[in-house]
């Protein structure tokens, strides 16, 4: 059984990045750069009282449309898709409305029904703060998804606003309804790696193009042939750098999710379509949602934080069309499904590609530098002090405002992160707001139940750099208070050790 707690956790960090993305996909006057050079603020023009209101009103239609799909339609959306005996929660704290989907205990209402709660009456506090995760509800195995979260990734119209929260439900629903095994375990971290290897972009962004050339044609050959090409640089995308090899299963993962909820929503928006058509819609879709990363210049680079979920998406698409199997699909590397069927062939450059991915990733890489120099120069600093801030499974939510890139601390592997994030622990409340800080994982073993996870395990540690000065003490030096734009802490308890103060769970 993969690591549940730690994978939900990646998931929520690209899922958060790739809807803010999204968010601005039928915007062309409103023009983007690449997530890890620009943080959510600058992309997301967002009202929260005005989203909550949006929320409130397509509730009702997600609500139908979320049974439809996951419940009763699941074996279409997928074949080996069963949810039968499953519920889904879906929360809505502002609002005090929550909605059982799928409901299995019969003493409160129908079996298989929707159920509509007051969150005043659910006691388990926890579901109204976590974004999404599998547990146990009324005594069955129940799928949460909490709409506040998503409500921060929308603006525009109710219309775009659904699309963006059907789609966030159903794709974190197939990573923790569909996606089981330890298909995560033994990946490399997503995090960039300072320098970029230029050279693997490039090829990813090969990849693509064939990919979206095959979707595109007309005839099984002429199909197979871009495939072939395709795999030409996917071949050579392994064989470059090691990291490839390691992060090869989350084409997989993020292309699984990316195609499903794709198709979902052309479920919903074509309910008579054959299912060719729908692989043709979802593949369109897919195409569609294209968001380039070299904005105001050629246009025709990926987003590196897209790459798993499009190419991913784009090669199950070409899978399902060449009626490979569907077994396979599920849980093999696309790209590696498609080179054991069909080979490569020695495929041409796009300049354009080749060009615009040099000039993006040599400026891309200056970025990285001062990201990563910013933190090293603060560690070295004897002006600044290390504080160790516990991160336990119920208090893991976060936001990423920049890049997350990787790092050694201590001889330990970091990543590098921006992030806004409240910290509960037993005696305080700590508050990050777009600070940049450490994120360090601490070892965690499998869970075979995941919905009996314990929400005081400890996921890792935040650590942050503060000047000494901005550090106050109570008068007998055992708590610890810092009052800052970018953090918050209260009167902490602490404890002085290996050169940080570290803050105490208990």
């Amino acid at each position: 059984m993969l690591k549940i707690v730690r994978s939900l956790f990646m998931i929520l960090i690209i899922t958060i990045l790739t809807a803010c993305n999204n968010n601005n996909q039928e915007k062309p006057e409103n023009k983007k750069v690449e997530e890890s050079q620009k943080s959510n603020e600058d992309v997301i023009e967002s009202n929260p009282i005005e989203n909550s209101k949006i929320i409130r009103e397509i509730t009702p239609e997600l609500v139908k449309d979320i049974k439809k799909i996951l419940i009763d339609d699941a074996s279409k959306l997928w074949p080996s898709f069963n949810n039968k005996d499953k519920q889904i929660l879906l929360l809505n704290p502002s609002n005090k409305m929550a909605y059982l989907i799928n409901n299995q205990k019969t003493d409160i209402g129908s079996k298989d029904e929707v159920i509509e709660y007051s969150t005043d009456s659910i006691k388990d506090t926890q579901l109204l703060v976590n974004p999404f995760q599998l547990t146990t509800f009324n005594d069955h195995p129940t799928y949460v998804f909490n709409l506040e979260f998503a409500s921060d990734l929308i603006a525009g119209a109710d219309e775009e606003a659904y699309e963006i929260v059907f789609k966030f439900i159903i794709h974190e629903g197939i990573h923790i309804l569909l996606q089981t095994g330890d298909s995560v375990e033994g990946l490399g971290t997503r995090a960039e790696t300072y320098p970029e290897d230029t050279d693997s972009r490039y090829y990813r962004n090969e990849m693509y193009q064939y990919l979206k050339e095959a979707v595109e044609s007309k005839t099984q050959d002429e199909k197979i042939d871009q495939i072939q090409k395709a795999v030409y640089f996917y071949e050579l995308y392994l064989k470059s750098n090691k990291k490839n090899q390691e992060q090869d299963g989350y084409d997989n993962i993020e292309g699984m999710a990316t195609y499903l909820e794709s198709k979902a929503y052309q479920m919903i928006k074509h309910p008579d379509a054959s299912a060719k058509e729908l692989n043709e819609l979802t593949a369109q879709n897919i195409i569609d949602n294209f968001i380039a990363a070299d904005q105001g210049q050629e246009e025709v680079l990926l987003m590196k934080g897209r790459e798993f979920y499009d190419i991913g998406a784009l090669a199950i698409a070409s899978a399902v069309d060449m009626q490979l199997n569907e077994k396979t699909i599920l849980t093999a590397s696309p790209l590696g499904l498609l080179d054991s069927e069909f080979g490569s062939k020695k495929a041409e450059s796009h300049e354009n590609i080749k060009k615009a991915n040099q000039d993006y990733y040599n400026a891309y890489n200056n970025e990285l530098k001062s990201y990563v120099e910013d933190i090293a120069s603060k560690q070295k600093n004897e002006q600044f002090e290390a504080i160790r801030i516990p991160v336990t499974i119920q208090n893991s939510s976060a936001t990423f405002e920049s890049m997350i890139v990787e790092y050694q601390y201590k001889g330990n592997p970091a990543e590098i992160q921006t992030t806004t994030r409240e910290i509960i622990l037993p005696d305080t409340r700590i508050k990050l707001n777009k600070m940049k800080s450490l994120f360090i994982e601490a070892p965690m073993e499998s869970l075979e139940d995941p919905t009996k996870m314990d929400p005081n395990t400890l996921m890792g540690y935040t650590i942050v750099f503060v000047p000494k000065k901005d550090i106050e003490f109570s008068q007998d030096k055992q708590l610890l208070t810092i009052q800052r734009d970018d953090l918050l802490i209260f009167d902490a308890k602490y404890e002085e050790k290996d050169g940080e103060y570290q803050i105490l769970m208990n």
